[in-house]
């Protein structure tokens, strides 16, 4: 009888896959994302080069880009990806009426749930490979041999896991309000207002107090040490869910490098310095 259960659930599940990948390629979701991501990641590449070229600037091969990528790959970028592929997952039934005849079938709440999100993970799996795929091979043609490949996996799972952060808020929104409109922009309205406060916040009350508890870009992080005023020389990067693919490609790489966190406390006009 549990293993008639479980069979039972399992084919409800991969319905759920199937009708969700379906609902996607009939609206040209995944078509436009990757199409997206393409015209993005090809002008992040071959630009850079270009300019060089008519600048008349010898092109100097650089073995960090494929790295690197991961670095520059958040903020906006992510946010989008995460509208663009969760805004109608719940909303878009409701508007549409087909929610009815969905809840009408032989599977459970959860898991028509469960296989939205799923089907969602498994959307941002196939556009990140791809995008990583494209970002190594063009790296290796146009820059050369690249530094630290054997992390490109990680950083593929966090990018995964850092537009997922986004895509649930969307998902929560659009659940709340049945509303496609109100998911996008409200969940624009709270990048919006984690950017800007964070920001200002972090000038004021010293940026590791703050931002440690919000998504997005979070504090800055130095290997170096932080002078008077100032991060002295080092690799510096954000440490907020966003730029979390990074993170943890530095954190395979570095694992016993201390990690500092700059700041200024306005109130007390005494520098913060804090490491982990």
């Amino acid at each position: 009888m549990a293993k008639q259960r479980r069979t039972t659930w399992l084919t409800g599940f991969l319905a759920i896959l199937y009708y969700e990948f379906l609902w996607n390629l009939r609206k040209k979701k995944i078509v436009g994302l990757f199409i997206l991501v393409f015209a993005i990641v090809t002008l992040e590449l071959a630009l850079p080069p270009l300019l060089d070229y008519y600048n008349g600037v010898p092109l100097t091969p650089n073995s960090n880009v494929v790295f690197d990528f991961f670095n520059g790959l958040s903020g906006i970028f992510l946010f989008l990806i995460a509208v663009a592929t969760t805004m109608n997952t719940i909303s878009g039934e409701f508007e549409t009426g087909s929610i009815t005849p969905l809840l009408t079938k032989p599977v459970s709440k959860n898991t028509v749930f469960l296989g939205k999100i799923v089907a969602s993970f498994l959307t941002l799996l196939g556009i990140y490979a791809f995008l990583t795929v494209y970002v190594t091979v063009g790296g290796i043609l146009i820059e050369g041999s690249q530094n630290n490949l054997q992390l490109i996996p990680l950083g593929l799972v966090g990018l995964i896991l850092a537009t997922m952060v986004w895509g649930s808020l969307v998902i929560l929104l659009g659940t709340l309000s049945k509303s496609s409109l109100v998911a996008a922009l409200g969940s624009f309205g709270v990048w919006i207002g984690v950017t800007i406060a964070g920001g200002v916040l972090g000038s004021v009350f010293g940026q590791t107090t703050i931002l440690f508890y919000a998504p997005g870009s979070g504090a800055t992080g130095s290997t170096g040490g932080c002078g008077p005023g100032r991060v002295e020389a080092g690799g510096t990067f954000a440490t907020g869910t966003d730029n979390l693919g990074y993170m943890l490609m530095q954190w395979v790489l570095n694992g016993g490098t201390t990690l500092n966190f700059c700041g200024f406390n306005a109130f007390r006009r005494a520098q913060i310095i804090e490491s982990s």
